[in-house]
């Protein structure tokens, strides 16, 4: 009975020290390797000019301030995409104006390619009213030529702030769902 106890000891033993064993290994096994989210390859976008569209039938002439409000609206998102840590922003180098309506998709992603973008990011500012206005963007995968997003958001009002809240609210969306994280 004595041999028998001392198995069971053993086995016992034995079984324990492989637990500790494989706790250890897994724990090895999740622990960081020094390889840091923030050593991670950036995730490099470029971005387009967001185009414009009235269909608010308004008789106003409101061009200048929906330039001004556009230029805004552009500078918010690439300064915002510009300050996240996974992310690098380059610049497209555009002959006329940057954007989907003016020089086309094709040529734009060319570009992107051409300045080491792995996604582009293009747009449109929509305002439907007075009261409505609507962002509608596009975040493409160059290596598949495929959307990773594609989004419409609507906003309340036709001033400076109502599209500097839609930018941002953008910027951070594209951000944080459109774009592969590190």
């Amino acid at each position: 009975m004595a041999d028998m106890g001392q198995a069971s000891n053993a086995v016992f033993h034995t079984l324990s020290v492989i637990g500790r064993s494989v706790t250890v290994a897994a724990l090895v096994a999740i622990a960081p390797t020094g390889i840091s989210a923030e050593a991670a390859e950036p995730v490099t976008v470029a971005m387009a000019g967001f185009d414009f569209v009235d269909t608010s039938g308004e008789t106003r002439d409101q061009t200048a301030e929906h330039d001004r409000r556009l230029q805004a609206l552009d500078r918010t998102i690439l300064d915002s995409l510009a300050v996240e840590k996974n992310l690098r922003t380059v610049p497209l180098d555009c002959v006329d104006k940057c954007t989907v309506g003016s020089a086309g998709v094709e040529a734009l992603s060319r570009q992107a390619v051409e300045a080491g973008a792995s996604h582009l990011l293009i747009g449109q500012v929509r305002k439907m009213s007075t009261l409505v206005g609507g962002v509608k963007f596009a975040v493409i995968d160059l290596d598949t030529n495929r959307p990773t997003c594609d989004r419409f958001l609507s906003y309340r009002g036709d001033t400076d702030e109502a599209w500097s809240r839609a930018a941002a609210y953008a910027a951070q969306d594209v951000a944080k769902h459109c774009l592969p994280g590190p």
